[in-house]
């Protein structure tokens, strides 16, 4: 019985390892929407489409 809740413990901390993992990856690539750019950047970032 204890090496069962043993072995389901250790599961829900590498899971929880794992989300955190995954969760700081997505931060890194978060969206920018045009309302919080300046006006610089908009058209830098048209030029270089253009």
């Amino acid at each position: 019985m204890l090496y069962q809740i043993g072995l389901v413990l250790i599961l829900i901390v590498a899971a929880l390892l794992i989300s955190k993992r995954f969760k700081s990856n997505n931060e890194k690539d978060s969206l920018i929407f045009e309302d919080e750019m300046s006006e610089e950047e908009l058209n830098q970032l048209d030029d270089d489409l253009n």
